[in-house]
């Protein structure tokens, strides 16, 4: 018998009540309100856009010998979010065209200190993936 041709009426002559199934009927309340992520593939074009952006950015530091590293990869908290961060003791660029090309296909560029005299570049590339229709 296919899972689709159940027949419930085998229980009819069991002496089952609602409480039997309590756990398994909360059980399944649970499962039904958890998050559904709808399935998604990457978006080639930005992960295109997002290594360009990272090498671009390790091209520059390579240049003026700056004191940095630079990080590729999916955000930790938004699969659907790239993230190429640059952090270190010292940034510099002069390449300010090289800069410009780095940043411009970003969502969001953001610079800010950190507590141990550091600093921290971040651009953000949203819609990373597409979902599946």
């Amino acid at each position: 018998m296919a899972n689709d041709d159940f027949d419930e009426s085998i229980f009819e002559d069991e002496d089952f009540c609602d409480e039997d199934f309590a756990e398994i009927d909360a059980l399944i309340e649970e499962l039904n309100s958890l998050p559904r992520l709808p399935v998604s593939i990457l978006n080639l074009h930005r992960v295109h856009q997002m290594r360009f952006s990272c090498a671009m950015m390790k091209r520059i530091l390579r240049e003026t010998n700056s004191r940095a590293w630079v990080e590729c990869k999916q955000h930790e908290h938004n699969c659907n979010v790239g993230v190429v961060r640059i952090e270190g003791v010292e940034l510099s660029v002069t390449d300010m065209e090289g800069f410009a090309r780095a940043a411009e296909f970003a969502s969001n560029t953001e610079v800010y200190p950190l507590k141990d005299n550091s600093v921290r570049l971040t651009f953000t590339f949203h819609d990373l993936a597409r979902p599946l229709a």
